[in-house]
């Protein structure tokens, strides 16, 4: 990857994800097909969408966190997408796999002095969706 930092855009593939999120011709459905997973061990790159889409919930449902770009901003203060209150939830699984020893990027961050740092960017990003989950 030639971008790599802490926060969930701060690499290529979540910014490759919100140009296909954008050109998606129902949004509901792309955010349902990047945060679901199958059993086994979760790669890096389905971890990035993962979280890019954790991050479109939040901008969606409350608003967007910092470090958020702003073409993604944009698209969710012009989006009609249909209604996506209980994708929370559902994302909060694909989350905890994220954090797991199943998880290459988080096994490749565990490798990193900034480990604390990217797995509290995570974990903050989990707890706000806790509470979206329960509204």
């Amino acid at each position: 990857m030639a971008a790599w930092g802490t926060k969930t855009f701060e690499e290529d593939t979540a910014n490759d994800w919100i140009q296909e999120l954008i050109d998606s011709e129902d949004a509901r459905e792309f955010l349902i097909d990047s945060i679901s997973i199958d059993s086994g061990f979760l790669e890096a790159e389905q971890a990035s969408v993962i979280l890019a889409a954790g991050e479109t919930l939040i901008a969606l449902l409350d608003e967007p966190r910092v470090g958020v770009p702003n073409e993604l901003v944009d698209w969710c203060g012009d989006n009609e997408c249909d209604d996506v209150s209980d994708l929370p939830e559902t994302v909060l699984s694909s989350i905890d796999k994220v954090l797991s020893e199943d998880c290459e990027l988080n096994n490749i961050w565990a490798e990193s002095e900034d480990y604390a740092e990217w797995q509290e960017n995570v974990e903050s990003m989990r707890e706000i969706l806790v509470q979206l989950s329960q509204l």
